[in-house]
């Protein structure tokens, strides 16, 4: 019978993994804005997911009543301390105040002042305050809307860096034991032709995430990485899997029946010999092979398996491979 054959090889096979994620804002990157004190949101400039520049206008907030009276207060109680320090320094000049009364005095002085400070710095000394972006950003979260009385401390919006992303890929629990963090990962948007990219993966999770019922895997990219992508852009990544050596043989070598996995092996007389075996990783038009009676050196059978029968004589149409 005519046939083609191939050769049994030891060598170094490795396995890519294929799965697919989304672009996120890096966790680490996200900037909250808030306000140092309540008031009213006046002017929204900005939308969510919208790009922003270092020290672009965000909101402009109108500074809440009770804050403004704490600032006058303060600014008050600096006038008083300022005059009750004069009084005092009066009296102890005529010997009728004692040392301990002045430093008293000159210390309530600085404490006041330390208040009036304090208020400029948190802004409510401005009837209006504009918060501003800190750097180059885009508008991952958006919680008030122009007319909005807020609270201090209250998160008002959100900024993720522009430069620093995160591709979180979801991985199928069982392949997670095959994963380690600095393996390498090619990315590649789903949708539109952009060039691939290489990154690492820097994190495995241990747990499965309830929303995509996967284990979410994270490749960081940041710098020239990020120029093209946007949060929320689905991405493929081929992971390269640790390289094993095996003894591999070429796919189309390989059958399969109700006893599973076999091949026809050339004996040196010129007769196919069936050995059952199990296969492993797949590259390259190649697959790792084991089984009893298979070795290095070997020819298979690759073109015209199907029709043979164990102990059927053979000859070969084109030299191995």
């Amino acid at each position: 019978m005519l046939i083609q054959t191939g050769q049994v090889r030891r060598e170094a096979l490795g396995a890519m993994l294929t799965v697919y994620g989304q672009v996120v804002p890096d966790p680490e990157q996200v900037t909250g804005i808030s306000a140092a004190h309540g008031g009213q949101v006046t002017r929204l400039w900005v939308g969510l997911g919208q790009q922003v520049t270092a020290g672009q206008p965000l909101l402009q907030l109108a500074t809440d009543p009770t804050a403004r009276l704490a600032f006058e207060q303060a600014k008050a109680q600096v006038a008083y301390a300022r005059k009750k320090l004069a009084q005092v320094k009066g009296l102890f000049a005529e010997q009728l105040a004692t040392r301990a009364e002045l430093a008293k005095a000159e210390q309530q002085l600085v404490n006041a002042r330390d208040a009036l400070r304090a208020q400029r710095r948190l802004g409510a000394d401005r009837a209006t305050q504009t918060l501003r972006a800190p750097q180059d950003a885009i508008v991952t979260q958006l919680n008030v809307a122009p007319g909005d009385r807020i609270r201090a401390g209250v998160a008002l919006l959100a900024l993720g860096a522009r430069h620093r992303l995160w591709v979180k890929l979801g991985i199928e629990p069982e392949d997670v034991d095959r994963l380690r963090p600095g393996m390498h990962v090619t990315l590649q948007p789903v949708f539109g032709s952009a060039p691939s990219f290489k990154a690492r993966l820097s994190q495995v999770h241990a747990v499965i995430n309830p929303a995509t019922h996967l284990v979410d895997a994270i490749a960081p990219l940041s710098g020239q990485a990020t120029r093209n992508l946007i949060p929320g852009m689905w991405m493929r990544g081929h992971i390269a899997l640790a390289r094993r050596t095996a003894l591999t043989v070429p796919q189309t070598a390989v059958l399969h029946d109700a006893r599973g996995a076999y091949l026809f092996v050339v004996e040196p007389d010129q007769h196919a010999h069936r050995i059952d075996v199990v296969t492993g990783l797949e590259a390259r038009g190649r697959v790792a092979v084991s089984g009893h009676g298979v070795h290095a050196g070997q020819t298979v059978v690759t073109v015209g398996n199907y029709e043979l029968r164990d102990g059927l004589s053979v000859r070969t149409a084109t030299p191995p491979s």
